[in-house]
């Protein structure tokens, strides 16, 4: 832990084992979750959001806060003298004695969650993160996790956590995260969700706190939530969970829904934090398409279901000719522009179910599922229109850029991934030889350069 975390961390652990011995362990455990998160947008905010960058540092951030989260739990059962509490002893006055700041401390023992089911949900989160880490799309196991942790420390029901889009003002169920479908959406901006999103404050429903108005607003949701709260990243909302009925009494236990609000946020993040560092292992950084060890890993998997259902695939390898001169003449931002452009247009053209990976700095290769060698060359075609027409803007890019392809089919036997790409690649060859731009595997006449002007 370099001085940039450790400076901060001491005043606030101190700062939190004070508030734990005065206020109690649940309120102790409750601060020390909210000064571990404030720790570590802190160290963020200080390094120029390159903490996550660094393995070791994620790995002090989580090991700090844990030990932030541990001493607001331990003070609670200290005394000052370094003695052990009587948690559950009453001090013995005197009928006339007045009460001290010692006797009104003690904590209302209706106002924490018992321990062990906080121990619990510890561990739980520990072993689910192991076991669904490097899985594709962890949310919709992430979505059941925290209904059952928040059915045992809260006795909540009917809960429905929320992703909020970032490109418009949606709530999507977070089991339909990444969904390849046209998954049901809600409000961002209305209703009681859309309160809680908006502001970032809790709701909890007969509570005298949150004014005649929001009470109104959620007596007019068809649904009206017992409980909901918002998920923040920094600044932002990123999601918002809602809970239809709690089996708790809100008003003894504030700080076990302020402790488990604290706790989703942290696992949350930890979960997203994930998924991001997984993406940066699959996806080229530079184009937005699979890498060439995740292209092949995907195309292993089509290729077993196409082949299962007697399904023809094509391979269609891309070759941008004179992309190195940009490179080597330090424009790399704009070798690096053009190359998401003609990704994207890839994209564009293709199914959801295709494949589309980098092979290496100036190839790609795209999986084409259901077509043989003579269709995949029409779609192929049609696509290396628009590319011809990008690449060939030699005053937008300095260097006018030559798009080839190579396309093959699996006719009727059932090649190999590696086989195809090697095919591919010299079809691409032999359209370079040939001064054509598209070459296929078939006997037939290859499209020329002119026919795709």
């Amino acid at each position: 832990m370099n001085l940039t975390l450790l400076l901060p961390w001491f005043p606030i652990i101190l700062a939190v084992g004070v508030a734990g011995r005065l206020l109690g362990k649940t309120r102790g455990i409750g601060i020390g979750i909210a000064c571990a998160l404030f720790w570590i947008v802190l160290a963020q905010a200080g390094s120029n959001h390159a903490v996550w960058t660094d393995p070791w540092i994620v790995v002090s951030l989580i090991t700090g806060s844990l030990a932030i989260i541990a001493m607001g739990a331990w003070s609670a059962d200290v005394a000052l003298d370094g003695t052990p509490t009587a948690v559950n002893s009453t001090p013995t006055t005197s009928a006339n004695a007045p009460r001290t700041a010692a006797t009104t401390s003690a904590p209302d023992p209706r106002d924490g969650a018992p321990p062990e089911d906080l121990d619990w949900a510890f561990d739980q989160f520990n072993d689910w993160l192991e076991t669904h880490r490097h899985d594709r799309n962890p949310w919709p196991a992430f979505d059941g996790f925290l209904r059952s942790v928040l059915n045992r420390c809260c006795g909540a029901t009917h809960v429905k956590p929320y992703r909020v889009l970032t490109d418009s003002d949606e709530l999507v169920p977070l089991t339909d995260a990444d969904s390849l479908g046209n998954p049901p959406a809600l409000s961002a901006r209305g209703g009681i969700l859309g309160h809680v999103s908006t502001t970032g404050r809790s709701f909890l429903a007969d509570d005298p706190g949150h004014g005649e108005f929001v009470d109104r607003l959620a007596r007019a949701s068809s649904d009206p939530p017992a409980w909901c709260f918002a998920v923040r990243s920094g600044t932002c909302r990123i999601g918002v969970v809602t809970v239809g009925r709690l089996d708790i009494a809100p008003e003894h236990h504030r700080a076990v829904l302020r402790t488990a609000e604290g706790l989703v946020n942290l696992w949350w993040a930890l979960v997203a934090e994930a998924c991001r560092c997984r993406e940066t292992e699959i996806v080229d950084p530079a184009s937005g398409v699979l890498t060439r060890d995740a292209f092949l890993a995907a195309s292993e998997t089509t290729l077993r279901e196409s082949y299962a259902l007697g399904e023809p695939v094509a391979m269609a390898a891309v070759a941008l000719e004179h992309l190195r001169e940009l490179n080597d003449t330090g424009r790399w931002d704009l070798a690096n522009e053009l190359v998401r452009e003609v990704c994207g247009e890839i994209r564009r053209k293709l199914r959801l179910d295709d494949c589309v990976g980098r092979f290496d700095g100036s190839r790609f290769l795209l999986l084409l599922r259901r077509v043989d060698s003579e269709l995949a060359s029409l779609i192929v075609s049609q696509l290396m229109r628009q590319l011809t027409d990008l690449c060939a803007d030699e005053q937008r890019w300095g260097v006018s850029v030559v798009v080839r392809c190579g396309v093959v089919g699996s006719g009727n036997g059932q090649p190999g991934v590696r086989d195809l790409i090697t095919r591919a690649i010299e079809c691409c060859h032999d359209a370079r030889r040939d001064n054509i731009v598209i070459a296929s595997d078939l006997g037939s006449p290859s499209v020329s350069a002119e026919a795709v002007v």
